[in-house]
């Protein structure tokens, strides 16, 4: 267990908060510390290396409040919002370039896969015919951090029934495949296409409906009231997204996180579903992740984020 490395300076002491991990062929891993504004690298016996760059700030290689990164070979890409800022470090910690990205322009779930394809959503809304839409779309970025191909797009009506987890899409990426989730509530769906967006199969499993539970909704309404999104209709079922996250793991391996009916006995147990090439394989639960933690499959090993985001598990897994 990661708890933050001891021998730099008191103000970095320990993780501050953690925004992401990511891991290189190596096995080294990367821990982007969204309150300390800085990655702390350890190598694959969990040994702090290094961290960088060394201070918070408004130079051309520091960040201000850093909230994704990527992994592209040798390079880390991390986007600052604050600075509105694309910068590139090497895994050594040396400092590459920073590039600052157009008016309007907000990555969402920026990621890769781990070779030559950066991806993020891109989110807007449009107007068709009287009609108000969200469109998310999954992008392929180019060198100048601008939308190259779009992998999938999903339009949603922003009407009267309008629920905003509908247009919230999950993705990974590896090897150039992509693996898109659909974001309905009646249909466990996957699409694994190419990095241009030609689509290879559709990953489906039978899957029944499921609302939320009251305290699900109590979650719902308290990220509601921080978002400054529509308030929920009390007289309304509002039903759970088939599918919730999908990991690739290192065998080629899809794990997808599916929506269950949530009781008191299994409120904190994480199921995971595991398909290959396309095929189901088994449901499985993850005994040693709670219910409100975050997992990650990079490189060979798991990486579990704590609740309270201060804290990182490593496991090995065959």
């Amino acid at each position: 267990e990661i708890k933050g490395p001891e021998n730099v300076p008191d103000s970095m002491k320990g993780i501050g908060a953690v925004a992401d991990v990511l891991a290189d062929f190596n096995d080294n891993f990367y821990i982007l510390d969204i309150l300390h504004a800085t990655i702390k690298k350890y190598n694959r016996d969990g040994e702090f290396e290094r961290y960088f760059p060394e201070q918070r700030g408004i130079a051309v290689e520091q960040f201000q409040k850093p909230t994704q990164f990527a992994l592209l070979y040798d390079t880390l890409v991390v986007f600052d919002p604050p600075a509105g800022k694309f910068l590139k470090y090497l895994t050594s910690g040396t400092f590459v370039e920073s590039q600052y990205v157009m008016s309007g322009i907000h990555p969402i779930g920026l990621g890769s896969d781990g070779k030559t394809n950066l991806s993020t959503f891109s989110s807007i809304t449009v107007t068709h015919e009287n009609v108000k839409y969200m469109v998310n779309g999954l992008c392929v970025l180019n060198g100048r951090m601008k939308n190259e191909y779009e992998v999938r797009e999903v339009r949603i009506p922003m009407d009267k029934d309008f629920f905003f987890p509908d247009a919230m899409m999950n993705y990974t990426a590896k090897d150039g495949v992509f693996y898109v989730t659909e974001n309905l509530s009646d249909a466990y769906r996957i699409y694994v296409a190419d990095n241009r967006g030609n689509l290879n199969y559709i990953i489906e499993k039978e899957y029944k409906k499921i609302p939320y539970n009251q305290y699900e909704v109590s979650q719902l309404n308290g990220f509601i009231a921080a978002s400054d999104l529509p308030k929920l209709d009390s007289t309304k079922t509002y039903y759970k997204k088939a599918v919730n996250t999908i990991e690739i793991d290192k065998n080629n391996r899809l794990w997808a996180q599916p929506s269950l009916d949530r009781t008191t006995t299994n409120q904190d147990s994480f199921y995971i579903d595991i398909f290959d090439k396309g095929v189901f394989l088994n449901r499985t639960v993850l005994d040693f992740i709670k219910g409100n933690e975050t997992y990650k499959l990079e490189g060979n090993r798991i990486y579990v984020i704590a609740e309270d985001r201060k804290s990182v598990r490593v496991y090995d897994y065959e």
